[in-house]
């Protein structure tokens, strides 16, 4: 693949926390509720000096389906 092809994750902010234990919790009850287990979380520091955190969560998104293309009749 080339660098203009290349896809990144979009992450989706769940919360910000001032413990990591709150965050972490946070982010278990989001697993759990993960049925297909293709779902990604993770908890960054945040704020100024890095006192919170943060939890960001990923789903892949659905592939994208192509239209057959038919035959193209060209009785001219």
């Amino acid at each position: 693949m080339s660098d203009d092809t290349k896809q990144f994750k979009s992450w989706k902010q769940e919360g910000i926390f001032d413990t990591f234990e709150e965050a972490d919790s946070e982010r278990a009850v989001l697993l759990s509720m993960n049925t297909d287990n293709k779902l990604l979380v993770k908890v960054k520091r945040c704020g100024s000096s890095g006192t919170q955190f943060k939890v960001k969560s990923w789903y892949p998104p659905e592939p994208k389906r192509t239209k057959k293309k038919g035959k193209k009749n060209d009785n001219s």
